[in-house]
């Protein structure tokens, strides 16, 4: 049974620690929504988790025998709510728990913060991640933004890598 609780700077270095594992495992650790192959160094520091903490919005976890599995990042914006940072540990992945985690970040957004859409994005380098949101009701914006080079979210290994920006209506 998943435990879903809301991030506190006590749970900065597990939550450091699953955001990296999942989206950039070392060798050996690799589930299937890693960007490796696409970026390369630490996906997050506690310096940066912190400081997504102190903004608006919320870092929601998700916690199976005492032990933090998953997480997602949501922040309220002007008409829509922002998706982000979804990741689930690598050993638990293919068991429902991600579309857990954003059901209850669509959710939180449509009733605690009102609004009525979600936007993401996604790395246009990753089909079977695009694929798995439009699963999930997502849509193509059509708008494209470049790779944040200056965030300290690692450095991409094709110049051309960018983000696509998917959206979806919310329901109260």
């Amino acid at each position: 049974m998943l435990q879903l609780t809301t991030a506190t700077a006590a749970d900065l270095p597990a939550l450091c620690r699953l955001v990296n594992l999942a989206y950039r495992p070392g060798d050996g650790q690799a589930g299937w929504t890693h960007e490796s192959a696409l970026i390369r160094g630490a996906r997050t520091s506690e310096a940066q988790l912190a400081t997504v903490l102190a903004a608006p919005g919320q870092v929601l976890l998700g916690w199976q025998a005492g032990q933090l599995v998953a997480c997602v990042h949501i922040e309220p914006a002007s008409g829509y709510g922002y998706i982000g940072m979804l990741a689930v540990d690598p050993a638990c992945q293919a068991g429902g728990i991600g579309k857990t985690m954003l059901a209850h970040a669509e959710a939180t957004l449509a009733s605690h913060y009102r609004l009525p859409r979600a936007r993401m994005s996604v790395l246009a380098g990753r089909p079977e991640l695009r694929a798995y949101y439009l699963r999930r009701g997502y849509l193509p914006t059509g708008e494209r933004q470049a790779y944040p080079l200056d965030a300290g979210v690692g450095q991409p290994r094709d110049a051309t890598l960018d983000l696509e920006m998917l959206e979806k209506p919310l329901v109260a």
